[in-house]
């Protein structure tokens, strides 16, 4: 092939490569052909009915042809046709337009009639519907915000150390023993504290016989009348001359000591009175490091597990072994998502159901107790209903630790 072939066919290859994929594939281009000319079929054979004829100045004048709002900027064409009829699903709702039905079909017609963009009507829709519990809540049957997941424990679980320094000589209970409160549990080496409460009584005795003694007083004041006395007989002596001025002025010296004297006495018998209080108070002291020694149940409930055995020496708060009390239990959950104010929640009804075995489970009714100042996701809060257990026919308690539940909850009006 010579240059001059190549350098002509070229460009001539490349044009009608161009137009040949703008024909095939650009859905405009096909259109702008067919409708410029019809008869060779670009998309398709077309009855003669769906032909349009050329429109003529003559066809305007006489009002023949509707002419498309001012607001139209072009000529609507077969994409924007399709873009018209698909359903508009993801604004539907929010513009409150209703999207175009489908297209009816006539008898003789394999293609929808053409529709004009501007047939689009603007009834507006009504909102849906919120479910009660909000969206992204399950609700149940009824209504009700629904919290699945919530899990039992208890509240009154305690964690019983040591409360003074020593050995363990007795321990009264162990795991699953049921013991009421106040009975004994623990007691470490209280020898020594013992004789510290032994020696406070006797010091307080002491202080307080002290204390009660008021000889020095009485003493004091007897001492200052006399002391008056020589004043005054000293004073009649020095007029009739029978006395020297200095000796009255003794006798007044001693009065004065006599009268500093009983405040002195006074003030010894208000210490001694107050040492009382101190030895009271070392007595008290006394006794409560023997109290310590001896640990008793702060409330009814089930040893859950022993750590120190006895004659183990423990340090003032060592564990020495978790008791459980049974009798109220906690169902906590975390709302979903909340659409209501939390403050709402707070004394709510609540139903929890509890499932203490493979398809058994138990209804009870309360309220919400508690709602966390404290969010844990968006409009997630954690919250819990505080219950009595139940009683089992033999005596034992139904609901334990770690069980799952569910909770119903119907908000309270604003």
């Amino acid at each position: 092939m010579s240059d001059k072939k190549l350098t002509i066919g070229l460009p001539i290859a490349l044009i009608l490569g161009g137009s040949a994929f703008a024909f095939g594939v650009v859905p405009g281009v096909r259109d702008w052909v067919d409708r410029t000319v019809p008869w060779l079929g670009i998309n398709g054979p077309r009855n003669v009915a769906q032909t349009p004829k050329a429109i003529g100045a003559e066809d305007v004048e006489a009002g023949q042809v509707p002419m498309a709002p001012k607001t139209m900027p072009y000529e609507s064409t077969a994409i924007e046709q399709i873009e018209v009829n698909k359903p508009r699903f993801d604004v539907q709702y929010a513009s409150g337009i209703e999207p175009l039905a489908a297209e009816p079909r006539s008898n003789n017609q394999d293609e929808p009639t053409a529709v004009s963009p501007f047939a689009r009507t603007t009834q507006a829709l009504p909102l849906p519907t919120l479910p009660a519990g909000g969206l992204n809540v399950p609700s149940s049957e009824n209504g009700v915000m629904l919290i699945t997941g919530a899990i039992v424990s208890f509240p009154d679980d305690i964690t019983v150390s040591a409360t003074a320094e020593g050995t363990i000589l007795k321990l009264l209970v162990d795991d699953g023993t049921v013991i009421e409160a106040g009975k004994p549990m623990i007691e470490i080496d209280s020898r020594l504290a013992e004789k510290e409460v032994v020696v406070s009584e006797k010091e307080l005795k002491a202080a307080s016989l002290k204390a009660d003694d008021d000889s020095n007083v009485k003493y004091s004041e007897a001492a200052m009348d006399v002391a008056m006395q020589d004043v005054e007989i000293s004073k009649e002596l020095i007029k009739s001359r029978a006395e020297g001025l200095m000796e009255g002025r003794k006798k007044e010296l001693e009065f004065k000591k006599a009268t500093l004297q009983v405040t002195v006495s006074t003030i010894e018998k208000e210490r001694d009175r107050a040492d009382v209080g101190v030895k009271t108070a070392k007595l008290e002291a006394a006794r409560v490091q023997l109290e310590l020694r001896r640990i008793n149940a702060q409330r009814t409930g089930v040893v859950n597990q022993v750590v120190k055995r006895q004659f183990s020496y423990v340090r003032a708060g060592e564990p020495i072994l978790n008791l459980t009390s049974m009798e109220k239990i906690r169902v906590a959950g975390t709302t979903n998502k909340l659409t209501e104010s939390p403050h709402l929640l707070l004394n709510a009804p609540a139903r929890v159901t509890i499932k203490y075995a493979e398809g058994k489970s138990e209804t009870v009714d309360g309220t919400i107790s508690y709602v966390s100042p404290k969010s844990d996701g968006p409009n997630q809060y954690k919250f819990h209903v505080d219950l009595p257990n139940r009683l089992t026919p033999d005596g034992q308690y139904l609901f334990r630790d770690g069980m799952v539940a569910d909770i119903e909850v119907r908000t309270r009006s604003r």
